[in-house]
C-alpha cells in the first residue's frame, strides 16, 4: 500500500527540543526549595519537526506538588508574535480556570482565574508564569508565527 502523502504532518508524540538551560536551572532551584509541579509536556511542532510548520505547543498542568507557587518560563522576548492560552478542565464550568496563575507582561503582573488566550506582540517582555494554585488540571497552549520557539533574553 502506498505511503500517505501527509502522514508525516500528524504528530502523536512530542519531539520538541529540550527547554533552554536557564529554564531547567530555574525549575531545579525551585524543586530544591520544595516547590514542584506535576506536568505533562504533550505535543510541540515547529519547522524542524514538520517542514513548513510554525511553532505551537501544549501541555497539561496537573497539580502543584510542593509547598508554594512554581514559576515556569523565565522573562524573555521573541522576534515574533505569540499566543498563550490556559483552559480549565471542569466540564460544568469550562470558562473557570480551576486555579490561579500570575502572568507577567512588560513587568506588569496579571492574575488569571478564567480560561483565556493572551496575545503577546513581538518584542514585548513576558513571563514568568507563576502557578499559584491548581484546583483542577489546566491545559496550556502556546503558538507563534515563527518556524521555531526561540527566546531572546531580556
Amino acid at each position: 500500500m502506498p505511503k500517505q502523502k501527509y502522514a508525516k504532518n500528524i504528530l502523536t508524540e512530542d519531539r520538541m527540543p529540550p527547554p533552554p538551560e536557564r529554564d531547567v536551572k530555574s525549575m531545579a532551584k525551585q524543586a530544591k526549595a520544595g516547590r514542584t509541579l506535576d506536568r505533562t509536556m504533550l505535543l510541540g511542532i515547529q519547522d524542524s519537526i514538520v517542514k513548513g510548520a510554525f511553532f505551537a505547543g501544549c501541555e497539561w498542568l496537573w497539580q502543584l506538588t510542593g509547598n508554594g507557587p512554581v514559576a515556569i518560563e523565565t522573562p524573555h522576548t521573541h522576534d515574533f508574535d505569540e499566543i498563550i492560552g490556559f483552559a480549565g478542565s471542569n466540564r460544568n464550568h469550562p470558562r473557570e480556570l480551576g486555579g490561579e496563575i500570575e502572568f507577567w507582561m512588560d513587568d506588569e503582573p496579571y492574575t488569571l482565574t478564567k480560561t483565556c488566550f493572551i496575545f503577546i506582540p513581538r518584542g514585548v517582555k513576558h513571563c514568568p508564569v507563576v502557578l499559584k494554585r491548581i484546583d483542577t488540571p489546566i491545559f496550556m497552549f502556546e503558538s507563534g508565527n515563527n518556524t521555531a520557539y526561540e527566546k531572546l533574553k531580556k
